[in-house]
């Protein structure tokens, strides 16, 4: 293939054929998540029929979608109960994540049932890479934008000057 040739065909590739692909595989990665979060409540539930209440497990998991961007986060939390005049509601403790992809299962995970700290586990480490690759689409879809408005602030210069 000449040069030329494959300049032709690159060129017909446009930005918003770059930014569409990152939106499409946001997606993706969201519903992927979005079974592994279900198959992670189906075990859960599974599981307490199984075990005495003690050993049924307090940890839960979920998707947040953000407004901007398409982009979602998958977060871990503790569940428990709070007494409040003297009737008692269930609360979500979040845990934090920190820097990285992979949150620090350590704390979380002490004195849970082993069943559920080998699912919890298993799930963040696809949950990590799910992370990783949002970050880097993320990444992308940045420098792509900041691309076109540096396109754009340069042929409106053309027209002005």
């Amino acid at each position: 293939m000449s040069s030329e040739r494959l300049v032709n065909t690159q060129s017909t590739l446009t930005e918003q054929d770059i930014l569409h692909w990152i939106e499409t595989r946001c997606d993706h990665l969201q519903a992927q998540a979005r079974v592994l979060v279900d198959d992670y409540w189906r075990q859960m539930k599974s599981q307490r029929l199984k075990h005495s209440k003690s050993e049924s497990g307090r940890i839960g998991v979920r998707i947040r979608c953000r407004e901007n961007q398409r982009a979602f986060s998958i977060e871990w939390y503790r569940m428990a109960t709070l007494r409040q005049n003297g009737q008692t509601r269930p609360i979500a403790q979040y845990v934090k994540k920190g820097r990285g992809y992979r949150y620090p299962l350590g704390n979380l995970l002490k004195g849970e049932p082993t069943w559920e700290a080998e699912l919890v586990e298993e799930l963040e480490t696809e949950f990590a890479h799910i992370r990783q690759q949002l970050d880097r689409l993320g990444k992308i879809r940045d420098a792509v934008q900041r691309y076109c408005r540096v396109i754009e602030a340069d042929a409106n210069n053309k027209f002005i000057g």
